[in-house]
């Protein structure tokens, strides 16, 4: 039996910390975007369906990814993890990677080893948990996505996975090392890959400068193992966290 796989990649023009960012020429203001970096690097998993999903409110986005040549699915605007359960059943998928208009350094062999390991350890969700910020997708199945077993929180629904992965005792959950990483031990920092704020955006186009388009989270290793200067500017802002909630499950009489 074929699963059906979807590469869902979430996306707004409006970010907090960086507008418009996604529009951001990566490695120069000229140069592609940082959200066809992130589609077109994706591209090579060979998933069934790869769309960019955004708020149904944001037309300059929708026409911009349909002027280039991206598939895109609109939904909910707050309640993301809706707009991910509505693109499930538009397109039929049993296996969706989530992935974000964040990390124009995503790592395709990373999502498809990801997708791998899903299915080697039939778990209802999968990650990496060792790999730098902004180079991972996680992984996860439908059923887990649509289950109602457990009830959201607005955080949860604003964030597609929490769902699951707060919820361990409910959920089969794996977050396992990136055999990847055995060659890299040495480095007590890992670099930040993600897109959050303009010192985030300096790297990134300083890593694309020096590597062009095609690389993997091993050759910017080695990069920044070889020039750590450059990836210093972005290494102390911090990440959202997320408090774990406990599970509140949903009963029936």
């Amino acid at each position: 039996m074929h699963i059906r796989t979807g590469i869902f990649i979430q996306a707004r023009s409006n970010s907090s910390r960086l507008p418009g960012k996604i529009y951001s020429g990566i490695p120069d203001p000229a140069a592609p975007a940082q959200l066809e970096h992130i589609y077109w690097r994706l591209s090579s998993v060979g998933a069934d369906e790869l769309v960019v999903l955004i708020p149904e409110n944001d037309f300059i986005l929708r026409d911009w990814c349909r002027q280039h040549g991206m598939d895109v699915f609109t939904g909910s605007e707050l309640d993301v993890r809706d707009r991910y359960r509505a693109a499930a059943r538009h397109y039929g998928v049993d296996l969706i990677v989530r992935a974000t208009g964040d990390n124009p350094c995503v790592d395709p062999e990373v999502a498809a080893d990801t997708i791998l390991s899903l299915l080697k350890y039939d778990v209802d969700l999968f990650s990496y948990s060792n790999l730098p910020l902004g180079a991972a997708v996680e992984a996860f199945y439908a059923h887990a996505l649509h289950s109602e077993i457990v009830a959201a929180d607005a955080v949860q629904r604003e964030h597609v996975s929490l769902h699951i992965k707060h919820n361990p005792d409910v959920f089969r959950v794996r977050h396992d090392p990136h055999p990847l990483m055995e060659e890299f031990y040495g480095i007590d920092v890992m670099p930040r890959l993600t897109v959050d704020t303009s010192a985030d955006l300096s790297v990134i186009r300083y890593v694309f400068s020096e590597l062009g388009f095609e690389f993997s989270t091993a050759d910017v290793l080695r990069l920044f193992s070889r020039h750590p200067e450059p990836f210093r500017i972005n290494q102390n802002i911090a990440q959202r966290e997320f408090a774990i909630s406990q599970p509140q499950r949903i009963t029936t009489t």
